[in-house]
């Protein structure tokens, strides 16, 4: 499993070689399909959403391209979860908080496999409105994972999920 947090403002065109650029993410689950304030469930074969809701951010530092659609969860605990149809092996999930995000994976039987969180990730000094860091966080070569949870000590948004 690795984690990546990427500066994705208009400063960071260019990234070091070796360095996953924000064109190497996955294509993912297309959330630009989903409506403004839909819930998010059910919609996409292979995975069901636990309290997230689709929405278009008004604050600028959450969204990449102006109207782009993402998924946030849903009330005040910050917390969401994807339950998979199938177990996997792998799989990525990115999106932007102002703080670390919590990621716990486990089995089909409630198990834990992994918890990650990058506490050591500095974020940039910016202003209110500079495009925070693309949180990438991919598992990759293991086993059984069956439910993901996500979950921060601020907002986040999810942009985009392949499994």
């Amino acid at each position: 499993m690795f984690a990546l947090n990427i500066d994705c403002s208009n400063a960071a065109d260019i990234l070091e070689a070796d360095v996953l650029n924000i064109t190497d993410v996955p294509t993912g689950f297309d959330f630009q399909s989903l409506a403004p304030l839909e819930m998010v469930t059910t919609q996409f074969s292979e995975v069901s959403f636990g309290c997230a809701i689709a929405l278009i951010p008004s604050n600028p530092r959450f969204v990449a391209k102006v109207g782009q659609l993402v998924v946030m969860p849903t009330g005040n605990d910050n917390h969401l979860s994807i339950a998979l149809d199938d177990t996997v092996d792998s799989f990525c999930l990115w999106g932007r908080c102002t703080q670390p995000m919590l990621l716990k994976v486990l089995e089909a039987n409630g198990q834990v496999l992994e918890i990650h969180s990058d506490k050591a990730f500095r974020w940039p000094s910016s202003s209110e409105t500079h495009l925070l860091p693309l949180q990438i966080l991919k598992l990759e070569n293991m086993s059984k994972i069956a439910m993901i949870e996500l979950s921060a000590d601020a907002p986040f948004t999810i942009e985009g999920l392949s499994v």
